[in-house]
């Protein structure tokens, strides 16, 4: 009787950690996944001169006679101030409302 006393406390110890382990297991799934997503992750914004229809097709040309022309980019960035990157949200939401403005206006003219 005591020898299944000592093999039913075994089997539950050996459960009871098994269990305990998943569980630990699972919630560190589930934290490290929202430490991940709460970190921050930095944008890069590439942004370059528009160019006349006669300057891009002096481009193009250009590009096709030359075959073997390899391009460059130089891509440099600083750290913005609270300032600049607010100054930039605002006119990112600008242009963001013009162009919204444009598209209902001109399913207006269509519509």
């Amino acid at each position: 009787m005591k020898n299944t006393f000592n093999n039913t406390f075994k089997t539950g110890l050996i459960l009871s950690t098994a269990l305990l382990t998943g569980a630990l297991a699972i919630t560190a799934a589930f934290t490290q996944g929202k430490a991940e997503a709460s970190m921050n992750i930095a944008s890069v914004t590439i942004s370059a001169k528009r160019m006349t229809a006669e300057q891009k097709l002096a481009y193009d040309t250009a590009d096709n006679l030359a075959q073997n022309v390899t391009h460059t980019v130089l891509i440099s960035a600083k750290r913005l101030t609270a300032q600049e990157k607010m100054a930039i949200d605002m006119e990112d939401q600008i242009v963001r409302q013009q162009l919204a403005e444009k598209t209902a206006s001109l399913k207006h003219i269509q519509g």
